[in-house]
Parts: structure tokens; sequence; C-alpha cells
């Protein structure tokens, strides 16, 4: 169990005991920062939950492990957002380049985590907005069987075009209906199917980035949380266990990802996607690459924004510089900016000198709504972040 996880051993051996000792938890939360293997392990834990045989052994060859692999199996059901189209390119391009069977699997786990979201009846009621992609899902769904295992590859260039395809069909459906947050209908289908009968040994319930979930949705899903089905389990994966409800959290047992240590990063980029661990200071840098976001451009934007806002006449800033797939990172670097300028690097020379402690706290938390607004109530990118602008000068102003 848990063999395709890096890191984490602390995590992971718990877990291990608990379905060595059958008493896992019916509801989950696995939280900690981003690329710190939650949904890997979720997938995992789901595999192990609904093993045909007693050890479930990473090796296991029952049906269900087989469709677990393969990211097809019923009785397992994913939602919500994901940085979908950065590990589908990711992956994409280790299978180019590599042609063995894992570099086979983690390509098409990669796009199924996507494809899994429009599980049909997920959808019941709501089949006119599904109807706009439904063509690119079953495309893609088609040609995934031709490189599934045991299937004979195409020949290089072959295989390269058949990638590029399947990559187009996802880039159209995430265009077209990828939501950050999780919709209210789509947890109440959930529910509902979660009381449904079951020939398997258990159902899982997987809820990415729970905390991007609007209180409608929160309520549906408290509801059964409260009482969970007999032999269903709900884990939910977070970045922000701040961002859980009370009410919620404590219905959950919560495990703590640790941030993998530079060793550990280095062991995931080569083991995993075959990258030399010294070209990339980490995982999120990694695959910011496949994102066309530049680092350096965001590191400079972020800069702007802040001179902005301390400068004493209002000085313009592009709200528009900043799309909705650069929005977060951009957030982040402001974030490590007031943090460098309350240590008052040199980098930085000129503006720390002005950021005191209390600026940074107060910063911060605006920050923090921020995101609250573009990732659950899908709040326009530029509208959210001149609100923060004026925000941060406005309180700035008050205090000088």
């Amino acid at each position: 169990m848990f063999d395709n996880i890096i890191g984490q051993k602390k995590v992971i051996s718990s877990l291990k005991q608990e379905i060595r000792d059958g008493r896992v938890p019916q509801s989950l939360l696995f939280y900690g920062k981003p690329y710190t293997g939650k949904l890997t392990a979720a997938l995992e834990m789901a595999r192990s939950l609904t093993c045909e045989k007693e050890k479930a052994e990473w090796s296991c060859t029952c049906r269900a492990c087989e469709l677990q692999r393969l990211l097809i199996y019923k009785d397992t059901v994913l939602l919500g957002s994901r940085y979908f189209s950065q590990e589908i390119a990711a992956s994409a391009d280790v299978l180019k380049r590599n042609e063995k069977e894992f570099a086979r699997y983690l390509f098409i786990r990669a796009v199924r985590k996507m494809l899994r979201r429009f599980d049909p009846f997920l959808w019941e009621g709501n089949e006119i907005r599904l109807r706009k992609i439904q063509p690119a899902v079953q495309e893609a769904e088609e040609m995934l069987e031709v490189i599934s295992p045991g299937n004979p590859l195409p020949d290089g260039k072959k295989l390269a075009v058949l990638i590029g395809k399947i990559e187009e069909r996802c880039r159209i459906i995430e265009r077209t209906i990828i939501t950050d947050n999780i919709p209210v209908d789509q947890v109440r289908k959930a529910v509902s199917w979660a009381h449904t009968s079951t020939t398997g040994k258990h159902k899982v319930i997987i809820l990415e980035n729970a905390d991007r979930m609007q209180d409608s949705s929160r309520n549906a899903l408290l509801k059964v949380l409260e009482e969970p089905p007999e032999g269903v389990f709900f884990i939910l994966t977070t970045t922000r266990k701040e961002g859980i409800i009370p009410t919620i959290l404590s219905r959950l047992r919560s495990y703590y990802f640790e941030e993998r240590s530079k060793g550990e990063t280095g062991m995931v980029l080569e083991k995993i996607f075959r990258e030399d661990p010294e070209k990339y200071a980490g995982l999120k840098e990694y695959f910011m690459a496949w994102s066309n976001i530049n680092p350096e451009s965001l590191k400079t934007k972020a800069v702007e924004f802040l001179q902005s806002v301390l400068s004493e006449d209002d000085r313009s800033f592009d709200f528009n510089a900043v799309d909705r797939n650069s929005v977060i990172p951009f957030l982040e670097e402001l974030v490590l900016l007031l943090r460098k300028a309350l240590r008052k690097e040199d980098s930085i020379k000129g503006m720390y000198e002005r950021i005191d402690l209390d600026h940074l706290e107060k910063w911060n938390s605006m920050i923090k709504d921020c995101v609250i607004q573009i990732e659950q109530f899908n709040q326009r990118t530029s509208l959210s972040l001149e609100s923060l602008y004026y925000k941060m000068r406005g309180m700035y102003e008050k205090v000088h």
C-alpha cells in the first residue's frame, strides 16, 4: 500500500495501520501545502479500501485494483478543482520521452483525474451544460484506450500526435466547464449516490480543494457527514484547513501532509517525471513551467503592485495583466514579497522601511480574503485585484 507516495512517512504509516486494523474513519481530511501528494494518497486509500483481497498490496491483480489504477472504478467518485492542464502537460511529456508502463499510467491517470469529474450521474438535470463538452470527453476516453497498458503503443510520431489530440480535448473541457468550487447540485448527486447499493466492498467519494465549497454545498455535505451510509468513505483534501467550517471539520479525522524536503522533492522529479532535480526549485516551479506562467514575470508584477500601493500618488497598476490561471501564484508571490519586506531583504530595498508587522498581518488577511473571492465565489480576477489594491492602499494611507 502507498508504494507510489514519496515522503509523508508519518501520515502514510498512520493510514496503513488504520487499514490493517480495520478502523479507518468514514470521513477523512488530508490537508497541507500544494504538491504534497494529498490526492495521490486519497486515490491509493480508495484502492486499499475497495481491494478484493485482504492485504491490498500495491501489485494486487484483483479486478477492483486494476480498475482503480486506471481511475475507472465506478465506486470511487471525484469532485473539485485541480491544476489539470499543468499535470496533463507534464505527464504527456513523460510519456513522449519514455514509453514504459509507468509513463502510460501517469498520463492516463492525469487525464482521468479531470474526466471523472464528468461521471453522468453527477450531471443529471444539467445535461445541457454537459452536452457542450460531451464529445470531447468521449473522444478523450476513446483515445486513452489506445494507450492503455496491454495495448501496443503507436510509434513515436503517431504517439505524439495522439497525445496532442488528447491534450487538446482536455483544454476544451477545462476552458468550457471547469470551475474552482464544488457546485451544490453535484454534492447532492454524490450524496444521493452514496446511499445507493453497491456490488463492491466500499464506496469512496473524494472532494478535492473542499475549502472552496460555497455555503449551500457545505450544508449538503454536512448532512451526510453527520451520519455517513455504511461502507461509504469521504476523503476531503485542502491546502487551507482553516477554510473548512468548524461543523464539518469536527466530523473529519485530519491527516497533515507536510511539505516535502528538498531531497524528497528531487526524488519526485527524478523518479516520477524523469526530470533533473537541479533544474527546478520545487514542484510548484515545475508545474508552473507547464502552465505558460513565467515565475520571474509574476515576481515583477508583485513588486509593481506593492510599489503602487505604497506610492504617494495613486499609481496605476494594470489589473488585467494577471489572468485567472496565474492569479493565485501571483498572490502567493505577493505574500512572499511582504515577508521579504518585513525581513528587510536588500532585493526590495526602498520598500521595506515603509512596511511594519501591522501592515503585514492586515495585508495577509486581505490577500486571503481575495483568494476566497476568486476560488469560492468565482469573482472576476481583475475586479478582485482592484478591490485588494484599494483595501491595502486605504489601510496604508490611514496609518501614514
